[in-house]
């Protein structure tokens, strides 16, 4: 009788593990500092892409920007080219380490001053031109492509190693902030007409849905955000699967105090 009031976790355990693991690789390379006490949980609104465009290349450059600003990587060399002229060019390397870095990619979302990233050659990033139709999707697009350069650039590889690449550079969005619009942009139902469904405008996923729900709970845990903060935006069908993934974190207290401790710079 009391098996009905079991809880249910919402990923099982080896997923779980694997999340925590990957945060702990996220804080310990890819800027700490920024994560705890810059980064932002950027919403679906036009409040976080506000911008006049008059066409496709005018919204795809607008969501472009404000995602590489929230991403902190302003100082880095990217350039967004329109699909009809973009040719894909090996990514050249980077000198993204320096004295004061400490080994870890520093990243800044203030706008305050930041030594630029010199290159002769940008980092190139284009888009499809069917996602403006959905800028959510696009802005993940977006903040993906971006991880993937830091990874890259860093050769800091996720847990699991390069088989992970995939997975690991969409965590590292979501530990960038962008983890409502991961949720949002994870799943798309087709709807009740074949004609209104258009798949080129949708997000290509590689976590689940509630794997990216559980790794934007971990987000909002280690924030502090509130509850209703976090869930504002979610599309409905979400916010019970979020609600859940806060209960599974919570039952997990050594793992989240672990991470919790790289905010002090003490690890447990």
């Amino acid at each position: 009788m009391l098996s009905v009031f079991k809880f249910k976790p919402l990923i099982d355990q080896s997923s779980a593990d694997w999340i925590f693991k990957a945060y702990e690789w996220a804080l310990l390379h890819f800027d700490k500092a920024e994560f705890f006490t810059r980064s932002r949980l950027i919403q679906p609104t036009n409040e976080y892409f506000a911008g006049n465009v008059n066409s496709v290349h005018e919204k795809a450059e607008t969501v472009y920007k404000h995602t590489l600003n929230y991403a902190g990587l302003g100082h880095w060399p990217f350039e967004l080219q329109a699909p009809e002229v973009y040719q894909y060019r090996p990514s050249p390397q980077l000198a993204i380490f320096n004295e004061s870095s400490d080994g870890y990619v520093v990243r800044n979302s203030t706008g305050s001053a930041i030594t630029r990233i010199e290159s002769d050659e940008p980092l190139f990033i284009t888009y499809n031109p069917q996602q403006t139709l959905k800028p959510e999707d696009l802005s993940s697009s977006f903040a993906h492509l971006m991880a993937q350069y830091l990874v890259i650039q860093s050769q800091y590889l996720p847990p699991g190693g390069p088989d992970y690449f995939a997975e690991g550079t969409e965590l590292l969005a979501i530990f960038m902030g962008f983890g409502v619009m991961f949720a949002n942009s994870a799943y798309t139902f087709r709807g009740g007409c074949g004609s209104c469904y258009n798949s080129q405008s949708n997000r290509q996923a590689t976590l689940s849905e509630s794997e990216v729900l559980f790794s934007l709970a971990l987000y909002c845990k280690l924030r502090k955000i509130p509850t209703a903060d976090a869930t504002r935006h979610l599309k409905k069908h979400l916010k019970a699967g979020f609600k859940q993934a806060l209960k599974q974190i919570e039952r997990q207290p050594a793992k989240l105090e672990r991470l919790q401790g790289f905010r002090e710079g003490v690890y447990v």
